[in-house]
């Protein structure tokens, strides 16, 4: 399987992650870059969650 394989079936297992999960990565990390990518992942969340809440005019 090729990197840019890889990095899709990343994408398709994590935009399904709640933001719980990735505080939980973010707080676990091992290194100070794996938090920071960690922490994108979960503000990449975040920010879907909020279109989805705004699209639905719940706010």
């Amino acid at each position: 399987m090729s990197r840019i394989e890889v990095a899709k079936e990343l994408y398709n297992i994590c935009r399904d992650m709640d933001i719980e999960e990735t505080m939980e990565l973010v707080l676990n990390a091992e290194t100070e870059e794996e938090g920071e990518f960690f922490s994108l992942l979960s503000d990449f969340i975040l920010q879907r969650k909020q279109r989805e809440v705004i699209a639905r005019k719940e706010f």
